[in-house]
């Protein structure tokens, strides 16, 4: 399965009000909506990656020649309003918006973010073709390596249903507890 028929089933699986619940952790029950922009245009991908210097991964852009970004399971507040989280994802003209965060960690180019944090992709490890080239960058501790591409990313988010599954390693019996504070 590739990263369009992920989204099309993201896009399915919702009522008439193009709303989704989903179960987190402990039980707690959210809204979520998707949406997606229309395509992007080749040459506006092609003139991006002139920009920047590097061929963006094939994954990804097939994505963005779908999609042109995307928000995905953003939550929805009692009042019906899209209240933020969930996986936002950059269109072109978005990633040119943000080239300047490559000024502040050189070396990532951030193609959208999670929570609060930028989801990006290591140019060292584009550039060596390596499979495994995104990254998560928190402001305070810096960048992170997800040890996926944008393709497993994007699976494993809809799959954990839009939960932090990036953490889930250092959860278990014996640390769980502890790090919530309920020792």
């Amino acid at each position: 399965m590739g990263v369009k028929e992920i989204m099309e089933a993201v896009l399915q699986v919702v009522d008439s009000n193009n709303e989704r619940r989903l179960i987190l952790e402990e039980g707690t029950i959210i809204r979520s909506t998707s949406t997606v922009n229309p395509p992007a245009e080749e040459a506006d991908i092609a003139e991006f990656e002139r920009q920047i210097g590097y061929q963006l991964p094939k994954d990804y852009r097939s994505f963005l020649l779908e999609y042109n970004g995307a928000w995905i399971l953003q939550l929805v507040t009692d009042l019906g309003s899209e209240g933020g989280g969930g996986l936002k994802i950059f269109s072109v003209e978005e990633l040119k918006e943000n080239l300047y965060y490559m000024d502040t960690y050189p070396g990532f180019l951030p193609i959208g973010f999670v929570y609060d944090h930028y989801l990006a992709i290591g140019l060292d490890a584009m550039e060596k073709e390596e499979p495994n080239y995104l990254y998560r960058i928190d402001n305070d501790d810096g960048p992170t390596a997800l040890t996926l591409n944008f393709h497993l990313f994007l699976d494993r988010f809809v799959m954990s249903q839009g939960a932090p599954f990036w953490d889930w390693p250092i959860y278990n019996a014996a640390s769980r507890y502890y790090l919530e504070g309920d020792e």
